[in-house]
């Protein structure tokens, strides 16, 4: 199934803004998740689809639920 590019670039926009807010840079997140550095920047800029795992992750890092994350 193909998901809508907009709901990606929503995604990726409040993923962005989340860490703005934190003046985190991508690696500071990417390596507090586990993840690479290019994977959240793809995320962010509406490139790749999540997993739930990372998805949970992030919530958890920024400490709100996941469903904040996602694109209405």
């Amino acid at each position: 199934m193909e998901i809508d590019p907009r709901r990606l670039a929503g995604m990726g926009a409040r993923l962005r803004a989340l860490r703005e807010e934190r003046t985190e840079t991508q690696a500071d997140v990417a390596q507090a998740v586990g993840v690479h550095r290019t994977y959240l920047g793809r995320l962010e800029a509406g490139q790749k689809n999540i997993t739930l795992g990372v998805l949970y992750g992030l919530a958890d890092h920024y400490g709100v639920p996941a469903a904040t994350l996602l694109p209405d």
